[in-house]
């Protein structure tokens, strides 16, 4: 049973319904998401370390890129019926993006290690994610080259070129953190972080590509 009912509530509720609040009581879900992906990402990371022993870096990272990917994560949550449980302003939003979604996940995730620690969220990812919602033989086979998808993209659909800037690089204890942005002429569309840049260009071009899909 949950200890903090509170924070579930927050890992639900859209930016847009924390701007619509006038005293600003009820935080949004982006904190949290912040931190469920951190957790999201090392519990993966553990478990691609153990089961592909003799894999290099290069695959686990790919690997895990997959697993993480934004489609992925929607799906997911979509399939647990957090479409269902999410809090945000119809009028702002009338067609919400998938990623609401998966972003809620992530969110959930975050609530769930702050509520319950992290043995029990590290339990829900392997048995709802990874064991639940996941086939890892078929994701090993998955294109996930999301810059190639883009670029192809943008030539079928005939739209200006796209470029990559690295919009901010900090230190994170011992990382160094790269925000890259996904540039559509001059106009960014989409941005990530990682803390390698080759992963923030995947990310951000994974977004790019999902939103030019509902737009073109």
């Amino acid at each position: 049973m949950p200890h903090d009912y509170k924070l579930y509530k927050q890992a639900f509720s859209h930016s847009s319904v924390v701007k619509n609040t006038k005293n600003n009581a009820q935080e949004c879900n982006e904190r949290l998401e912040y931190l469920g992906d951190s957790v999201l990402g090392m519990v993966i990371a553990e478990y691609l370390f153990k089961k592909y022993p003799n894999k290099d870096e290069g695959f686990l990272t790919e690997m895990r890129s997959k697993i993480v990917s934004r489609n992925s994560l929607n799906e997911i949550a979509l399939k647990l019926g957090f479409d269902g449980m999410m809090f945000f302003d119809y009028k702002i939003i009338a067609n919400p993006n998938p990623s609401i979604y998966g972003n809620a996940l992530e969110a959930f995730i975050g609530a769930l290690f702050l509520d319950r620690g992290f043995i029990y969220t590290k339990n829900f990812i392997y048995k709802t994610i990874i064991h639940g919602h996941l086939d890892i033989s078929e994701l090993e086979k998955t294109d996930n080259n999301y810059k190639s998808k883009l670029l192809e993209y943008v030539q079928k659909k005939k739209i200006s070129s796209i470029s990559y800037e690295v919009l901010q690089e900090e230190n994170r204890g011992s990382h160094r953190v790269y925000t890259v942005g996904v540039k559509i002429g001059n106009k960014l569309l989409a941005q990530a972080t990682d803390v390698k840049k080759k992963n923030a260009e995947q990310k951000a071009s994974e977004i790019a590509l999902e939103i030019l899909q509902q737009q073109y």
